[in-house]
């Protein structure tokens, strides 16, 4: 039997200052890999200067941040 692999997501939206709880719906861009979510915040924060947020959607269903970039 073979055991299908789970496939994992990745989220990059802009950090938010001392946010305690993030919106159900929010805008973001969503990746297959953690490397092109990391080059996305890269890139968003050297033109934009925006600080941004890599987040890694977990098995129970809920965002966990990976890392951030430009706080």
């Amino acid at each position: 039997m073979e055991i299908a692999a789970r496939k994992t997501y990745y989220r990059v939206r802009p950090l938010v200052a001392k946010e305690q709880v993030v919106p159900d719906e929010i805008k973001s861009a969503c990746f297959d890999n953690r490397q092109a979510a990391e080059l996305f915040a890269l890139n968003m924060l050297k033109g934009q200067s925006t600080p941004m947020v890599v987040e890694k959607l977990a098995p129970a269903g809920c965002w966990l941040q990976v890392l951030s970039f430009g706080c």
